[in-house]
């Protein structure tokens, strides 16, 4: 993987350890180059692991699909252990709004092109069809 895009990794909001973004990465560009399809995540948060997925996938000719609903999981809400101030909805601050987050983390690697970002949960964005 570039520097650039692992240096970028390691500054972007979320949790994923860098042994284990490495894993991640390296098995994405195999499943990716061997099968041509793309890479699927979900749950992108501020965009940490998308990173590693986009590269990979612009390695291989092919995106990575993000489905996240960008408020938050139990845990980072209001008065949880992981819960971030920064993150709060500008429009209501008892809820979080990770999207833009996502948004900025991408643009700044260079890496949008490569991601298609379903904003939504994911039971409902797996009942969705496309032909």
């Amino acid at each position: 993987m570039a520097d650039d895009v692992f240096a970028a990794f390691e500054s972007a909001k979320g949790f994923m350890p860098a042994d284990e973004g490495r894993a991640l990465y390296e098995a994405a560009v195999e499943a990716a180059t061997d099968l041509g399809l793309p890479l699927l995540e979900i749950g992108s948060y501020c965009g940490r692991s998308t990173l590693l997925l986009a590269d990979a996938a612009r390695r291989a000719g092919t995106v990575a699909v993000t489905v996240d609903h960008h408020r938050g999981s139990e845990e980072q809400q209001v008065g949880w252990e992981y819960h971030d101030k920064e993150l709060a909805d500008p429009e209501d601050p008892t809820r979080l709004d990770t999207l833009p987050f996502f948004r900025r983390t991408l643009a700044a690697a260079g890496l949008e092109e490569y991601v298609v970002a379903v904003v939504g949960r994911s039971p409902q964005a797996a009942a969705t069809t496309y032909s």
